[in-house]
């Protein structure tokens, strides 16, 4: 009875002799692990699929094909500057609105569904990686099995790619035909279509020009905070008043990054690249790894001859898919050899930078930035909660195991520190900054703790 509720069954026959039975349970574990209600504020009020109203409404197929889609709110996010390399970047981020997050998780959930059965008809269920939750692995593992992989050939050439502005340049033409190949379709259903026309030909917002609309002054100290506090940003009248300000995407390219269904969209545009890489690849007897828009090759035994008759390969098939355009100061060759790694162009000793390990032919790291970031951001919280007298907004006292719960161990979500220490004994890590990471932690939280109080006290004379 539950499975005919949550997929708003009205068949007749029973679940366990119906062949859509697999699915169906599919979807109330999604449901369960995508059920809660996010905290930010936009067009609409807050709603989640653990809403029964809500659920009925994104499996009405009807209802779907004549949605009315929210415009989508952008920001841009610029990386913090740390580590001796200032240079900042930037991506475009989209967040949709709260019954929009829902029409987007149930068709991603049905893509993705349907994703997963084709990957592996087609033999290439080990080499897309990213956003793969069937696969019960996160990046630790995947470095580990390049990493093995390296280590166990002895001696091979290695393809580190990365792809140019991979979310803006994602073809529309080109999409929806991978999506029909993967649904066996000529055209699209309505409502699929109705999904596919809003996330391409999407519209939205951008977040300072939100804040003014509002009344607001972007620069005013806890705006995002004072916006996320409201039912709704703006009244349907007050939107429909402002609507000059919002944007659309008038290209024939480009999703926006940060929706429900763009990850399941950007491994389907895919396809095609993978199963094409994945086969040359495996023909050689090599490896080859896509973590959306980072992907690995590592074939075994190295000429130069050889080096060059894989670059021409996988060039042509970047080339076949439309849009897709290799970044070249990240694109590189490397050729190990028992134990030592070398740049292909220069012949010098070097490194490789992959899934935020870095792996000098013998040993293992964390990315270091990793680690500066950890700290910085825990002792920018720490002197927030300090600037605040430990007292939260809704002025009640914050303690010190907030900082606890999110910068040490903790056996309920995961933290840097978990991570760092699955990471080091997983990939048997030769880093003496994250084993001082692992084992100072908590001194270097008390410290940070000290030094908030410090100002707080200091503050408040």
């Amino acid at each position: 009875m539950k499975i005919k509720k949550y997929n708003s069954c009205n068949k007749e026959i029973n679940c366990i002799d119906c062949n859509n039975m697999d699915i169906c349970n599919s979807w109330i574990e999604f449901v369960k692990k995508h059920s809660k209600i996010k905290p930010y504020a936009h067009f609409d009020k807050r709603v989640s699929l653990e809403m029964p109203s809500i659920r009925e409404y994104v499996l009405n197929t009807e209802k779907i094909a004549s949605h009315s889609f929210y415009p989508f709110i952008h920001f841009v996010k610029t990386s913090s500057r740390y580590g001796k390399d200032r240079k900042i970047k930037t991506r475009n981020l989209y967040y949709c609105s709260h019954l929009d997050r829902c029409v987007y998780q149930r068709y991603s959930f049905l893509l993705n569904y349907e994703y997963n059965i084709h990957v592996a008809q087609e033999g290439i269920n080990e080499a897309s990686i990213a956003y793969r939750d069937i696969l019960n692995k996160n990046n630790i593992d995947f470095a580990k099995e390049a990493f093995d992989t390296i280590k166990e050939y002895g001696y091979c050439t290695i393809m580190i790619g990365d792809f140019t502005d991979f979310f803006d340049s994602l073809e529309h033409n080109y999409l929806k035909s991978a999506i029909c190949n993967l649904l066996g379709v000529d055209r699209l259903p309505k409502d699929y279509y109705a999904i596919f026309k809003n996330i391409t030909q999407f519209a939205f917002w951008d977040w300072k020009k939100l804040i003014e609309a509002t009344g607001h002054n972007v620069k005013e100290r806890g705006i995002r905070k004072i916006m996320n506090d409201q039912v709704v940003l703006m009244s349907k009248e007050e939107f429909r008043q402002n609507k000059l300000y919002i944007t659309k995407n008038s290209l024939h390219m480009g999703i926006p990054q940060g929706s429900p269904i763009s990850a399941v969209l950007s491994n389907i545009y895919m396809i095609e690249f993978d199963k094409m890489i994945n086969k040359y690849v495996t023909d050689n007897n090599g490896k080859y790894l896509r973590y959306s828009d980072d992907f690995i090759i590592i074939l075994p035994v190295y000429n130069q001859r050889n080096v060059e008759h894989h670059e021409d390969f996988v060039t042509s098939c970047v080339d076949r898919i439309p849009k897709l355009n290799l970044q070249k100061d990240k694109t590189n060759w490397f050729i190990y050899k028992h134990g030592s790694l070398k740049d292909y162009t220069s012949n010098s000793q070097t490194k490789i930078d992959y899934l935020g390990f870095i792996f000098d032919g013998s040993r293992i790291r964390i990315r270091p930035k990793s680690i500066t970031k950890y700290y910085y951001r825990m002792r920018r919280k720490a002197k927030t909660i300090g600037r605040m007298n430990w007292i939260s907004p809704n002025n009640k006292r914050i303690t010190a195991r907030k900082l606890y719960e999110i910068y040490s161990k903790n056996k309920n979500h995961q933290t840097f520190i978990n991570y760092a220490m699955k990471s080091s004994n997983l990939l048997n890590l030769e880093d003496p900054e994250a084993s001082a990471l692992i084992k100072n932690h908590k001194r270097k939280i008390r410290q940070a703790i000290k030094a908030g109080l410090r100002n707080s006290e200091d503050t408040s004379k």
